[in-house]
């Protein structure tokens, strides 16, 4: 299926700083995914540049092609899919970043599937979704939710335990509003869900 540019206004969840913005297109564009894809780096900084400016809506392949990408008449996005290539590309790269490097980041760029414009949303806490996490552990134990797992007094005497909690957390922020449904390669608004794995280590000593 082909792609086509959006001509929606770029949005965010809440106003950002232009400047905060072009802080993180120069962190991507350093970063190793980015530091050797001089073509995409043109991508990404005309397209947020072009978006910061009010002019999102002007963002089409054939724009892109022409300023970008050098493309000289008689160019035909229809038969030249340079434009759609690298959008698919910046995308994959983006998402690999947001994965790695720039987990933490403040600001987040990305770009909905068939648009070539930037959307911009900040960034959640990882230390704050961890914090959660944790939390959510602790009242697990002080509720009693491993001794109605196992039966602690069934354990032999001088017995190590490794229990294995495995599954989705799905952390939430208080008072949060309903999100807007984004694509899969789409960062998360406010509320996630987080796959886990955590291994506990108990030793128990039974009464003689």
């Amino acid at each position: 299926m082909n792609e086509r540019a959006g001509t929606s206004r770029w949005i965010s969840d809440i106003e950002i700083d232009p400047e905060a913005i072009r802080e993180e297109v120069s962190r991507i564009l350093a970063s190793p995914m980015f530091v050797q894809s001089d073509r995409l780096g043109r991508f990404l900084r005309y397209t947020v540049e072009m978006a910061l400016a009010g002019a999102a809506e002007t963002l089409k392949e054939y724009r892109i092609g022409t300023e970008v990408y050098e493309r000289r008449p008689p160019y035909h996005p229809s038969s030249d899919s340079i434009v759609r290539s690298e959008a698919r590309r910046l995308r994959r790269k983006l998402k690999e970043y947001y994965e790695s490097n720039g987990i933490g980041d403040p600001v987040f760029v990305y770009y909905r599937p068939g648009s070539y414009v930037p959307v911009f949303r900040r960034g959640e806490s990882q230390k704050g979704i961890a914090s959660a996490t944790e939390r959510a552990f602790r009242e697990l134990f002080m509720n009693g939710g491993v001794a109605k797992a196992i039966e602690i007094s069934s354990v032999s005497q001088d017995d190590n335990l490794q229990i294995v909690f495995e599954g989705t957390i799905r952390v939430s922020y208080s008072g949060e509003k309903p999100g807007i449904p984004v694509g899969i390669e789409t960062w998360p608004k406010r509320s996630k869900r987080i796959q886990f794995k955590k291994v506990v280590g108990i030793s128990s000593t039974k009464a003689n």
